[in-house]
């Protein structure tokens, strides 16, 4: 008798061990399933923010009349940069100061500019990220805008109804995350296609040219 007792005794313990182990194991998967989640709605949360901050603008209108359909114009984009220094990432741009002789205001609101066919001249600089310091951005566009380091006299012959790329090479004398190291910025221009229409020889900073900025 003592010995089934004993016997009924293990299983229940048996029972009961088992019993937590599965409640053990259904608590860990319950805290994968939770990391899994939260991880998959941090993800989502940063996707919106990303697309939030690549919200479509309206491009600069850099020709005369009327309001045109895009298949009349044509479409100049500037290119963006990554950068990073010890502690922040920024966002670096090509900007656009003049159309022929259209002057634009507050240039560092626009990333793209609506043209007339034919040939066009550009003005355009690299506009570098102020971080937290964005009181600073107007003296920045005076800055890079009239250096001839950081900016160039583009000539284009533009087509209806295509779209144009101006890009950039900066260059650095040091820490390429160090915006103050920064040298020259060399530019080009491609079609969507990914042809070159003015090259980068073409576009590129001459050091010649460093005295006439001195003067």
């Amino acid at each position: 008798m003592l010995a089934v007792t004993d016997a009924r005794t293990n299983t229940i313990v048996i029972r009961k061990i088992l019993m937590l182990t599965r409640i053990r194991t259904l608590s860990l998967l319950s805290g994968a399933f939770k990391t899994r989640l939260i991880s998959r709605l941090s993800l989502l949360c940063l996707a919106a923010a990303l697309s939030s901050c690549i919200t479509a603008e309206t491009p600069y209108k850099g020709y005369s009349g009327e309001v045109r359909p895009s298949s009349q114009l044509a479409l100049v984009k500037g290119d963006y940069f990554y950068r990073k220094d010890w502690l922040n990432s920024y966002v670096d741009a090509v900007r656009f100061l003049r159309i022929d002789k259209d002057v634009i205001e507050n240039s560092r609101a626009y990333d793209e500019v609506l043209l007339d066919p034919g040939m066009r001249e550009l003005q355009v600089y690299y506009s570098w990220d102020m971080g937290a310091r964005k009181g600073l951005a107007p003296a920045l566009v005076s800055y890079a805008s009239t250096r001839e380091t950081t900016s160039r006299v583009l000539h284009i012959r533009a087509e209806a109804g295509k779209v144009y790329s101006v890009k950039a090479t900066p260059v650095f004398d040091g820490n390429p995350g160090d915006i103050s190291s920064l040298a020259h910025v060399d530019f080009w221009v491609e079609d969507s296609e990914g042809h070159i229409v003015l090259s980068r020889e073409e576009g590129r900073f001459r050091p010649a040219q460093q005295g006439s900025e001195r003067k």
